[in-house]
């Protein structure tokens, strides 16, 4: 999981200076902090984690958030916004991390790129990474080509 934050943060930078973003050391660590309380309920309660994952594993339909709210009682989105609020960490990272400001453009290359880092995780032959692959080239504006191209070069592929 750490190293899909890393990956996830490398992209966001990457988005970050593609589109000359002023806060992109911000989105770098939006990205690298996004997953947070995913990591803390694997730490402090990992039979939670492992129900939320037996259930999607068992549901390949099931949507993260169903699961979470099913297992928890709330989304994990939702409990990291009240522990950045609680934290007192910056309102601007706690803005970028909240997935629900969708038309962001900060939050959109996070999200994107948390969502290409756990598509892409154990290889780039995942049947959502096209899909990634567009919004990712419409939030930059670049062709499918020239997004494929980027995206390998922030990972490193050759």
């Amino acid at each position: 999981m750490l190293h899909r934050a890393e990956r996830a943060a490398r992209f966001a930078l990457g988005f970050a200076a593609h589109r000359a973003d002023p806060d992109a050391a911000v989105v770098h660590s939006a990205a690298l902090l996004h997953d947070f309380s995913e990591m803390l309920l694997w730490c402090e309660a990992p039979d939670l984690a492992l129900e939320i994952q037996r259930r999607q594993e068992a549901d390949p339909a099931l949507r993260s958030v169903a699961a979470q709210r099913a297992v928890l009682n709330v989304e994990l989105g939702d409990l990291e916004q009240a522990l950045m609020r609680t934290w007192h960490l910056p309102e601007l990272l706690a803005h970028i991390v909240d997935d629900k400001k969708v038309h962001d453009p900060q939050v959109r290359s996070v999200m994107l790129a948390v969502r290409l880092a756990r598509h892409t995780a154990l290889s780039w032959e995942n049947p959502a990474v096209p899909d990634d692959l567009i919004e990712i080239g419409e939030l930059m504006s670049l062709s499918p080509a020239h997004t494929l191209k980027l995206v390998h070069e922030v990972d490193g592929v050759v």
